[in-house]
């Protein structure tokens, strides 16, 4: 069958009938068109499953079609397939907004659990032997006595700056020593 031989209005009522073959006829008549209004809406990369939508979209007008209402099948199925493709590219279009302007929330979100380093006894030691007297008495005195500064400068009978100033040291060796 050659789809010029027969109008739409034939190739429709054949198709209402159960023809397969005029639904085919429809298909290669309005391919050219499907193909054309997808790449009007600039949807070339979505171009197989919205050429899929417009051959489902042309048998549900085929099979809607009334000739009552003084319309061309053709303006009737290119209204249809507009209208989806109008809404598919809204909904794609919304999907890209709300990911945008929820992307930092998600972020947000986000718990990232600190990555443990795990260090075995004889590293900490060997880290705590390069600790002058003095840092090795600061060091018990704050870090495994848990006193404030204040309480390790009388305890050590020296400033709570020179206390502070051990400290940052202690920092800086153990850092150095268990990072190389």
């Amino acid at each position: 069958m050659i789809f010029r031989n027969y109008n739409d209005y034939e190739i429709i009522n054949l198709i209402k009938e159960g023809y397969e073959e005029a639904f085919e006829l429809l298909v290669e008549k309005y391919r050219f068109l499907i193909a054309k209004k997808i790449k009007s809406f600039n949807l070339g990369s979505e171009y197989e499953d919205c050429f899929q939508e417009g051959l489902m979209i042309l048998y549900r007008s085929a099979m809607k079609f009334d000739e009552g209402f003084n319309k061309t099948f053709t303006r009737y199925f290119e209204n249809n397939f507009h209208n989806y493709l109008i809404t598919y590219k809204e909904k794609k279009i919304r999907l890209i907004n709300f990911n945008v302007e929820k992307l930092p929330l998600i972020q947000e979100l986000m718990v990232e659990e600190p990555v443990e380093t795990m260090y075995l006894d004889q590293e900490i030691f060997q880290a705590l032997n390069e600790l002058s007297e003095f840092e090795k008495q600061v060091y018990q005195s704050k870090i495994i006595e848990k006193r404030t500064v204040r309480e390790c400068a009388y305890f050590l009978n020296c400033d709570e700056k020179r206390v502070y100033n051990a400290l940052a040291r202690i920092r800086n060796k153990i850092k150095l020593h268990l990072m190389t």
